[in-house]
């Protein structure tokens, strides 16, 4: 495929859990290139608890890594935005831009605990819309009450919009049959797909195999919509 793309990790240096320091970034982003992979939206943590990492934090950060990677050569576009812990306060700092959409549009990469509950969650994704935004469920695999097929069939009839991990799709189901994340996506339950990589020391990136496994299973047109036509929006609004 020409043009693989990857619209969540965190890649920017020093800001949250990610990559510990530009060389790392710059090793990463070295890595990815070879993958071929060409677009790629930087998604540091804005978690009330745990990372308040502001918007010029971003910028600068940015900024630096794409002076970098002209030094280096390194021929990847890269976007602004950010990984949203959803809290009660979430709506008010994106609408003083304290925390941040994807690419300067209305969407936005949400993520819950592991163990919400369905009406928390979807509670949650109600109030981003109500509020004009268009919200996109960082790695829904990990909800234990997306486990439920009646919850998720919920959320797709009512067009929410699901994010999975490229690494989940190299996990092999039972007897080496399709695992349930691989039949998913198969059915056309994911709109993107992202790496979640925190640099090269914590979940490195191995986004080439996962595309190769698709490039096999999965019809051409969806795979295209998940890594191209999808993303375009994320880009352009």
């Amino acid at each position: 495929m020409n043009g693989i793309t990857d619209m969540h990790c965190h890649i920017l240096p020093g800001l949250d859990d990610g990559s510990l320091s530009m060389e790392e970034t710059l090793a990463t982003l070295h890595s990815a290139e070879k993958q071929n992979i060409t677009r790629m939206i930087v998604t540091p943590h804005f978690h009330p608890e745990r990372y308040i990492v502001e918007a010029p934090q971003i910028y600068e950060g940015l900024e630096a890594v794409r002076k970098a990677c002209d030094a280096e050569g390194i021929h990847i576009q890269l976007f602004p935005g950010q990984e949203c812990y959803y809290y009660s306060g979430l709506v008010s700092h994106l609408d003083e831009g304290k925390a941040l959409t994807l690419c300067g549009t209305r969407f936005v990469l949400v993520e819950f605990d592991p163990g919400v509950s369905y009406s928390y969650l979807k509670n949650g994704i109600q109030t981003l819309r109500q509020n004009g935004y268009v919200p996109i469920i960082a790695h829904f695999e990990r909800y234990e009450c997306l486990l439920d097929d009646n919850h998720l069939n919920e959320l797709k009839s009512q067009q929410y919009l699901l994010q999975m991990n490229y690494d989940l799709l190299l996990i092999r189901g039972g007897l080496l049959g399709d695992s349930r994340w691989q039949k998913l996506l198969k059915k056309g339950y994911v709109d993107f797909l992202g790496s979640d990589c925190h640099g090269t020391h914590f979940r490195p990136l191995h986004v080439d195999k996962a595309v190769h496994w698709m490039e096999k299973k999965v019809e051409p047109e969806l795979v295209k919509r998940m890594l191209q036509r999808n993303f375009d929006r994320l880009v352009y609004g």
